[in-house]
């Protein structure tokens, strides 16, 4: 619920007992509720000189001045502390007095006045009042102690109250501080988590074609390997690049190059699964990393593959030779000598063209049987 939607006494959860209890600890009973109505036309009658001397004194500290601040503000102040030290004397001190006195202690946080210099103007009006009941005292030392103590008494209560507000606004402060930090804090999380995500995937993508970079594909093999031994099942590894690319990358530039990695990462996603590894190890060069697959299977992938990236690639005078090497069960193999062995698959195939199946312009050459 909105705080613009309940009363202060409501938010500092002022209830009826409450008000009781607070008289109660100070001991504000009907006895000195008699001694301050007592007083009241006494202070009705030197209200504007309880005020003047108020203010002279008040102003006499140059940070008080500048909490006021101008003429106007001075003016209003005069009014409702000349109200404020008549309510004292009504004889009514429930929830309305209160809820007066949260006003007050709210209004002086709101325009900066410290705890400090709210107390001592509590003090300077506690000596003035007194003071006044000196000066008509004539004799009576039972009836002026009862009305000073009287006076101490409703003094004091007012200052807790306004403390009350006081320290309600500090911890709402903080509260609200909290509040935003936690959701600063929150929304941070989610940049560093994008952040991080999107670092970790430059980390291990290419800038280019968005596939795994060479780094990646390193750890990925190493995985699929460690996979393969566990479930005992084989890891073929596809290693090609693109004949006549350098070719075409000095005769139509390298924009013209980048459409076609570009050309045959898209060929890559469109013809393998997603949880497949494929990768641009480096330049023109690209491995697939194909899991439980027979080199029967592979050629067939093989050739689907080189199919897409004829069709994507269609004009450029580009082809593609493979190479691929396998890791089984029974002859498992480490990472760096299993991209060995593709990378010379590779180079054979450029040598011997249509070694496992003739197409045009597209070699692979596997393990022999």
């Amino acid at each position: 619920m909105k705080t613009t939607s309940l009363t202060l006494l409501k938010q500092l959860k002022f209830s009826p007992h409450e008000i009781m209890r607070r008289k109660e600890y100070l001991d504000i009973d009907e006895e000195c509720r008699e001694a301050l109505v007592s007083m009241r036309g006494m202070v009705r009658a030197r209200i504007d000189d309880i005020v003047e001397d108020f203010y002279e004194r008040i102003l006499s500290f140059d940070e008080m001045d500048r909490v006021i601040g101008d003429a106007e503000t001075l003016h209003r102040l005069r009014n409702y502390q000349r109200q404020y030290i008549l309510s004292m004397f009504d004889g009514e001190y429930s929830e309305d007095y209160v809820h007066s006195r949260l006003r007050v202690g709210v209004v002086h946080k709101r325009i900066g006045v410290a705890p400090k210099y709210y107390v001592a103007a509590i003090f300077i009006l506690k000596d003035l009042l007194c003071g006044l009941v000196d000066s008509t005292a004539e004799e009576r030392c039972d009836v002026c102690r009862r009305s000073k103590s009287a006076i101490d008494k409703l003094v004091m209560f007012d200052l807790l109250l306004a403390f009350d507000t006081y320290i309600f606004s500090l911890m709402d402060e903080a509260q609200r501080s909290n509040d935003e930090l936690e959701m600063y804090t929150a929304s941070l999380e989610e940049v560093i988590a994008e952040r991080t995500k999107l670092l970790v995937e430059q980390a291990r993508n290419d800038g280019l074609t968005g596939l795994l970079n060479q780094r990646a594909f390193y750890s990925e093999l190493k995985k699929e390997l460690l996979r393969g031994q566990r479930r005992n099942h084989s890891v073929v590894l596809v290693y090609f690049d693109l004949d006549g690319f350098k070719a075409l990358n000095d005769e139509e530039g390298h924009t013209r190059g980048d459409e076609i990695l570009v050309a045959v990462g898209e060929a890559m996603r469109a013809t393998l699964r997603e949880t497949e590894v494929m990768a641009r190890y480096g330049g023109d060069e690209f491995c697939v990393v194909l899991s439980d697959i027979t080199l029967e299977d592979t050629e067939m992938v093989c050739g689907r593959l080189c199919d897409e990236i004829e069709t994507r690639t269609k004009g450029s005078g580009v082809t593609c030779s493979m190479g691929v090497a396998i890791s089984t069960p029974e002859a498992s193999v480490d990472v760096n000598s299993l991209v060995k062995a593709a990378d010379k698959k590779m180079y054979e195939a450029k040598k011997e063209p249509g070694f496992s199946i003739k197409m045009p312009g597209i070699s692979i050459k596997g393990p022999e049987e």
